[in-house]
């Protein structure tokens, strides 16, 4: 029989809550969560059995919470249990997998729950030890199972369908917008097969004057494949291919497909905390434009390589991820495009961090460029792709937080988006 294990923390007159211990010191905790959701208002109600704090220099236990996608479709959160103070050197992981179909609630639910349990080896080195009971509770009839891959008729196959719409306007001006995706994706230990297949349609209508409206289209439609087969803890081998079509880069269609090798310096069951992977693609491609060229060509084919890396980590003292990416035209080796990103969040010292976005192409490589004098209002709205040898974006914030660092109380009162 499955077993479901249940934790609580009582006292001998019920549970315990923040005003019953004010006059004992309690279970600081700093939790280290930035996925969608980690309701912390949620869990700083539900979850009074420790001090809620927000430095992890002030606290005696560090939750870090990553997460990545399964292979249904849903989530598999890992959760660090890292001691601080009196605790260092008492660390512990556990995981929690939510359904393709969870509601937020059954997500804050489950990670609540194993917060609790993972918490519990340190609770019994405090105080509230002699408050703490465990049990186990048998599994309901009729209760949850696994399904195993002989009884699954989508043989691990996940299929998403979406659609979304939005307008907005005003006297002299309207904008529409509609899109719709179609995944399917069959992701095994051994194994990894994504398609993804995208359409939008945006029209935007400026009034000049009384007689004159300018109208702004833009189209594209969009299919990607990566088939991955697992070569073992650092290996991997596949495929990519893409086919899209789009007004704004002049293409009424542009396919690619390569073969494609990566090496991961650490073990893949490391990803959520570190990786570093170098990708190598030799493929080939085929250009259909809309109009006459700056080359004066209406489509082309070529071989092109591709080599990326990306270096990622996920540590209590903040999280860095940055990589690169180079493809070369082999036709003409003057022709490529060198990709770079980087994202950073360092918590510097108490109360402080540094928060940053960052990336920059160098663009050799613009075949597309469509032949032709753009009108002021084309090139105002951005209708077209226009000739240009780099692009880039980014970001820096710095925030300073102090006062009191043990606060528990949520107020949702007066909460509004007008704000």
């Amino acid at each position: 029989m499955r077993l479901r294990l249940l934790v609580a923390l009582a006292l001998s007159t019920g549970t315990l809550r923040a005003q019953d211990t004010a006059s004992a010191p309690r279970l600081s905790v700093y939790l280290d969560c930035q996925t969608t959701y980690c309701d912390f208002d949620f869990f700083r109600t539900e979850l009074t059995l420790v001090n809620w704090v927000r430095d992890r220099q002030v606290a005696d236990v560090h939750l870090l919470v990553t997460t990545q996608s399964t292979g249904a479709g849903g989530s598999e959160y890992t959760v660090n249990f890292i001691g601080l103070r009196q605790f260092a050197g008492i660390t512990d992981t556990l995981r929690y997998f939510s359904p393709p179909a969870a509601s937020d609630d059954d997500r804050r639910r489950g990670l609540g729950r194993v917060f609790r349990l993972g918490l519990v080896r340190y609770l019994a080195r405090t105080p509230d030890a002699a408050r703490l009971t465990i049990t186990l509770e048998g599994a309901k009839p009729g209760g949850e199972s696994q399904t195993s891959p002989r009884n699954d008729r989508w043989k691990s196959w996940v299929f998403r369908l979406g659609l979304n719409t939005n307008s907005d306007g005003e006297e002299q001006y309207r904008s529409y917008n509609i899109g719709g995706s179609l995944s399917a994706s069959r992701i095994t230990a051994a194994a990894k097969t994504e398609l993804f297949l995208r359409e939008s349609y945006s029209q935007s209508d400026f009034e000049l004057d009384d007689s004159t409206t300018f109208v702004n289209l833009n189209r594209f439609y969009g299919a990607t494949l990566l088939h991955a087969k697992s070569l073992g803890d650092h290996w991997s081998a596949g495929v990519r291919g893409s086919l899209s079509s789009s007004t704004y880069d002049n293409f009424r269609s542009a396919l690619r497909l390569a073969p494609a090798l990566e090496y991961n310096v650490f073990p893949y069951s490391q990803s959520t905390r570190r990786q570093i992977r170098f990708e190598y693609d030799l493929g080939y491609t085929m250009f259909a434009y809309r109009d006459t060229t700056i080359f004066f060509k209406l489509k082309e084919s070529m071989p092109y390589h591709r080599l990326a890396t990306a270096v990622a980590t996920r540590e209590p003292w903040g999280s860095i991820d940055v990589g690169a990416a180079a493809t070369q035209y082999l036709h003409d080796l003057s022709t490529y495009r060198v990709s770079n990103f980087g994202e950073l969040s360092l918590r510097l010292f108490k109360g402080f961090t540094l928060n940053g976005f960052g990336s920059y192409d160098i663009i050799y490589d613009q075949f597309g460029l469509a032949l032709k004098d753009f009108t002021p209002e084309q090139k105002l709205t951005r209708q077209f792709q226009l000739g240009t040898r780099y692009r880039y974006y980014g970001y820096i914030s710095l925030n300073y937080t102090f006062g009191s660092i043990f606060n528990n109380i949520v107020n949702p009162r007066m909460n509004s988006w007008f704000d």
